[in-house]
């Protein structure tokens, strides 16, 4: 039943791999608790006093989290719905994550969680080819936002269509799927700042 709460051994995994997302250079400003299959995320008192553009950061920050939760939820045969902001009265609930046991957990996000699990590899030094740079374009449109080349090595950035506070979450939702579809594919991916990617262009050192 959803009732039921999850387990130690469950929560440990969705918890460690949470925190196995980039922290974009800042504190994490998130904090989860848990009852029963309800995961509510919610962002701390910096990430809701603090000014833009910190404030984007940590949204975005907290947005790469949840994937990760996501993934993890996966890994261990749960399927998972994500509802951001859902009450619009409540800024400090970020998202509330339902996970429910399936026989049939989603495999994409599967394997995106033992990207996460591989993430510090060191891997070649090769940037991206098209093929590659079409997943990683998908990846993005998954999760409603534009993976946007730049004329510039190997560079690109993650665009959503608004800059609300929920559209930042989705941000760092959408940032975290691209960076762990460049690592299921082997290529290196660093998180410059809070939506602009290098891939594959640092020879000898890892990939986070």
């Amino acid at each position: 039943m959803l009732t039921d709460q999850l387990t130690s051994a469950a929560l440990g995994v969705l918890l460690d791999a949470a925190q196995a997302a980039p922290a974009l250079h800042i504190p994490r400003p998130w904090r989860i608790e848990a009852n029963g299959h309800l995961i509510d995320i919610y962002l701390d008192d910096i990430a809701r006093s603090t000014p833009d553009p910190v404030s984007r950061i940590q949204r975005i920050a907290t947005g790469a989290a949840i994937f990760n939760l996501r993934c993890a939820a996966a890994s261990i045969s749960f399927d998972s719905w994500i509802s951001i902001y859902p009450y619009p009265s409540d800024p400090t609930l970020a998202a509330r994550l339902v996970v429910e046991p399936t026989g049939v957990p989603d495999q994409e996000l599967q394997r995106l969680y033992t990207a996460i699990l591989s993430r510090d590899l060191v891997r070649p030094a090769a940037p991206p080819d098209q093929q590659v740079r079409r997943a990683l374009r998908q990846a993005a449109a998954i999760e409603d936002a534009h993976l946007n080349w730049l004329p510039v090595g190997a560079l690109a950035v993650v665009v959503t269509q608004g800059g609300e506070p929920s559209d930042q979450i989705q941000a760092g939702i959408a940032l975290e799927r691209v960076v762990l579809t460049a690592t299921a594919h082997d290529v290196r991916a660093e998180c410059l700042n809070y939506t602009l990617l290098r891939f594959g262009d640092r020879p000898g050192t890892a990939s986070r």
